[in-house]
């Protein structure tokens, strides 16, 4: 398998709290740059020359976006 990399950021803003309850809302985005990173590797046979073998690497997601409301009471 190839190296895998990628950055994940996120930040959470805090609702005032009350007596009773407290709330947040958190807002993220998984593989910020994009970076296809090989999920699966397969094998097949070369287009131009059947005779030889060619891997393709499978990637599943590029960007991910999130939001995440949390209520504690």
């Amino acid at each position: 398998m190839p190296d895998y990399h990628r950055m994940d950021i996120g930040v959470t803003y805090y609702n005032k709290k009350t007596a009773k309850t407290e709330s947040s809302w958190n807002f993220s985005v998984y593989n910020v740059y994009a970076r296809e990173n090989a999920y699966a590797i397969t094998f097949r046979e070369n287009a131009d020359d059947p005779s030889k073998t060619e891997a393709v690497r499978i990637s599943l997601f590029k960007i991910i976006p999130s939001i995440t409301y949390n209520f504690k009471f």
